[in-house]
């Protein structure tokens, strides 16, 4: 290697473009990747605790112990050679998809053919490898689910590693070492490898440390984001120590980094005897918070209510006029008296049932407003009575007249005005209210020392109810109440007086009084707080501290997404330069030899990871676009691009490869996966017979090949070993018609009948393998895709025309006879016969014997 080459395998160098990405950055950066390239695996908890303190004494957050991390030298290596893993036996499965017991399957080093149909367990077999690989599209596996209690999951797998043999006891773990290296391909897995953005399973060593040095710095990131919850979590419950009406409890409601430690200084209370101070105003509190003066303030109040409602019920007494009052009521005596005898006279030969009464006269002014409302509306008739309607006689109408005459009587009017005036002089006397003087002389009853103004207010209430029970018996009150109420009224007055200026003095010292405590206790709630927050200080400022450290890890902590981004574009160019550039001839390669479709290949590499996107043009996705069989091509050949990338160290699994293909491209991957298993272990699991002849026929030569059929004879999975799919032989056909003419001859009628027709058709089948494999020796076969010329020569040309005649006369014979195939109607109704097989079967064997006898 020259200069010039060496430089360029340093500048490429995964290992250099790390040292020197460290060396432009922290020293904890350096401490990092320099244990990575040291190591070349990930840091352990430990080392990833010390990163943090050297994080920690570099930013300054705390004094500087460790030694500087120097600036590192380019380190070169090559990456460590996998050694080979080979399967070499797989036995003993239980507790798998209803596997029966007992099957042992020993693979090839070259390829492994597993041959089975739709159903009988070899996919139990295919997904045991998918957990021991733990593959993308590896399933549950699930046991005998007609089980109550199922056996547990386990496998015994015999391989060698290198040169040397190992056994796992498999008890269904995922992603066992070292099988995980092992490349598996399924239908599932075709999408993945189509359309998704595709990781890589291999990843270099050396490229592998990029992924190493971004999860070391994820790691330090993950401690500083533990630490600051760790800084601002927690309840300290200082709030709780400090009165919220202090001026200091905003200041410790928003305790952080921004609070000014030095003004919070000026406002604790450091020196001694604080408690006792506080002690002191405490006292001046309670004394001034048991203030007697507002019960007296409450006694004045209702005594001022109280002397309120008696001086109004005075003035309202004093405006009832007595000697007006009593006047109107001997008016009104006088005038009902007059109008007595007026009401008498008229009615005298009216022949009443009863004398002129109130409900009488209800009745008459009733049918005066009755009769008024039939005249609004021009009905009324006064001939007729207003309620039976019948006619009235001169009688009648006499007394109706009388009526109108008694309701118009000027008396009445007179007696009804006097009345209104009684009514207007004692209004006064109805309106008073003394509710509150009752109650108050109620309670002064039970008292041992009532105030002296209750005598007058006994007084007060005794006029009162005088004058209201004269008003109310419409009696004449005593002319002398006036003279009793003015002394009174003048009384009730000084006291009311007197009592609102002592209510008026009690409120303004109370004022005084409430501006005192709140004074005091302002000065105790501000002394109490100064006390707490000299208390506790320390744990404020360690508060603080911690506050400040939290938000300059935060600041700090910013800085680390640039850091991995920027090793993320490293890795990715060197990811390009490893993998992708590999990766990309390497797909062009197999989708030559697959005939799959060309399309674009992307690479998308984020958070230092390796991904690959395959699209068409128009950045449509491919399964949109191709068809079935095309994805399966296109899917195979990124598979084993990416298998080939990592460097073929393990057994590469197909199963069910060539589902959705045509028999062109079934030959074309039959052909790839047998030049890849040349140097490599493969298995296949395949149901697909002219798949599985095709990769049989690629191995008749170099016999590099085993073939195991997988049927549910006796039980799901069951495993035989054998040299291909099996097909009739002409021993089995034989078996079968001698048995079948056995059981002829012991029956009878319709059984008997039914069994010769099922005779001739196994002769039928007969006369097809012997054609197949006697007479074109096996020249062409079915399931065989190619066809054999070297076994040309073999056929016995003299013995042909014999043989064809008689082969193809009892041929015809029996498609007669069966029921698969139409008849003529000359031959429709006749029915084949017991000794007519018999003699058939014994002419076919001669006739195979002279064939055998002949020389090719």
């Amino acid at each position: 290697m020259n200069g010039n080459d060496e430089a360029e395998a340093t500048s490429s160098d995964p290992r250099s473009v790390l040292s020197d990405w460290a060396n432009q950055n922290d020293e904890w950066v350096r401490f990092v990747v320099g244990l990575v390239l040291s190591t070349g695996r990930p840091l352990p908890n430990e080392d990833t605790d010390n990163a943090y303190e050297i994080f920690r004494q570099e930013k300054a957050l705390d004094k500087r112990v460790a030694p500087k991390v120097a600036a590192l030298a380019a380190k070169f290596g090559v990456d460590e050679v996998e050694e080979p893993l080979s399967i070499t036996r797989v036995s003993d499965v239980k507790g798998v998809n209803a596997l029966i017991g007992g099957a042992v399957i020993e693979p090839h080093s070259g390829l492994t053919i597993l041959f089975g149909e739709n159903g009988t367990g070899k996919t139990g077999y295919s997904r045991i490898f998918k957990v021991l690989a733990d593959s993308r599209t590896a399933d549950a596996i699930l046991g005998d689910v007609g089980l109550t209690v199922q056996p547990e999951q386990s496998a015994t797998i015999v391989y060698s590693l290198g040169t040397e043999s190992k056994e796992l006891k498999w008890k269904g773990e995922r992603g066992r070492s070292p099988f995980t290296r092992m490349s598996i391909f399924d239908s599932p897995s075709v999408n993945f490898h189509v359309d998704d953005d595709l990781e890589y399973v291999y990843v270099p060593a050396a490229l592998a440390l990029f992924n190493h040095v971004i999860a070391g710095v994820k790691a330090v990131q993950a401690l500083i984001e533990e630490r600051v919850a760790e800084l601002t979590g927690g309840e300290l419950n200082l709030l709780n120590r400090f009165p919220k009406d202090s001026s200091v409890y905003s200041l410790i409601e928003t305790l952080g980094a921004a609070t000014d430690m030095e003004d919070l200084r000026t406002r604790a209370a450091f020196e001694t005897g604080v408690d006792d101070r506080i002690e002191i105003l405490r006292r001046a509190v309670a004394a001034l918070e048991a203030n007697t003066v507002e019960s007296q303030i409450v006694i004045r109040q209702r005594s001022q209510r109280v002397l309120s409602q008696a001086s109004n019920a005075c003035r309202s007494l004093g405006q009832f006029d007595v000697a007006t009052y009593n006047g109107w009521l001997a008016k009104r005596v006088e005038l009902q008296a007059d109008h007595a005898a007026f009401r008498s006279e008229l009615f005298k030969a009216a022949d009443l049932p009863t004398e002129p009464e109130r409900t009488w006269e209800n009745f008459v002014s009733s049918g005066e407003e009755y009769s008024a409302h039939l005249d609004g509306l021009g009905v009324h008739d006064t001939d007729r009575c207003l309620y039976c309607r019948q006619s009235l006689d001169a009688g009648a109408a006499k007394l109706v007249g009388k009526y109108s005459e008694y309701l118009t009587d000027k008396l009445s009017a007179e007696i009804q005005k006097v009345t209104s005036s009684i009514d207007e002089v004692t209004r006064s006397v109805r309106s008073i209210d003394l509710a509150e003087v009752v109650v108050f002389l109620q309670e002064s009853a039970d008292s041992s020392e009532p105030p002296a103004f209750v005598t007058s207010l006994a007084a007060l209430q005794g006029i009162h109810a005088g004058a209201l029970s004269a008003v109310d018996q419409s009696s004449p009150a005593h002319e002398s109440m006036a003279e009793d109420l003015a002394p009174l009224g003048l009384l009730l007055g000084e006291v009311l007086h007197a009592t609102s200026t002592e209510l008026a003095t009690l409120k303004s010292q109370a004022l005084n009084r409430a501006t005192a405590l709140a004074e005091k206790q302002g000065e105790l709630t501000e002394l109490v707080a100064a006390g707490e927050l000299a208390k506790s200080w320390p744990l404020i400022e360690s508060r603080v501290k911690d506050a400040k450290e939290a938000d300059r890890l935060k600041l700090l902590s910013k800085a680390l997404p640039n850091l991995s981004r920027s090793l993320t574009s490293l890795s990715k160019a060197a990811s390009d330069q490893l993998i992708n550039q590999s990766f990309d001839i390497l797909f062009l390669e197999e989708c030559d030899a697959l005939r799959a479709p060309k399309l674009k290949l992307e690479f998308v590499g984020r958070q230092g990871k390796a991904q690959r996107r395959k699209t068409l043009q128009g950045k449509h996705k491919p399964s949109k676009v191709l068809s079935e069989g095309e994805q399966k091509v296109l899917a195979m050949a990124d598979f084993l691009a990416e298998a080939r990338l990592a460097g073929i160290t393990a057994p590469v699994i197909f199963d069910d490869p060539v589902s959705s293909l045509d028999h062109r491209r079934i030959n074309e991957v039959a052909q790839r996966i047998a030049l890849l298993s040349e140097a490599n272990q493969v298995i296949v699991f395949t149901h697909d017979i002219f798949f599985a002849t095709t990769l049989l026929s690629l191995f008749e030569k170099s016999k590099r090949c085993t073939y195991f059929h997988i049927t549910d004879d006796d039980g799901k999975g069951k495993v035989t070993r054998a040299t291909g799919p099996r097909w009739d032989t002409l021993a089995s056909i034989k078996k079968n018609i001698n048995e079948t003419i056995a059981a002829a001859k012991a029956e009878e009628g319709e059984s008997r009948a039914a069994l010769i027709r099922t005779g001739y058709d196994w002769i039928r089948s007969w006369c097809e393998v012997f054609a197949e494999t006697e007479l074109l020796q096996g020249v062409t076969q079915r399931y065989q895709p190619n066809v054999r010329m070297t076994v040309l020569q073999n056929i016995r040309v003299g013995a042909l025309p014999g043989a064809i005649a008689v082969v193809t006369r009892i041929f015809e014979d029996s498609c007669r006879y069966i029921d698969g195939h139409s008849q003529p109607l000359a031959s429709l109704g006749v029915s084949p016969t017991l000794p007519g097989l018999e003699a058939h079967w014994k002419e076919l064997q001669e006739c195979k014997k002279t064939h055998d006898d002949a020389s090719p």
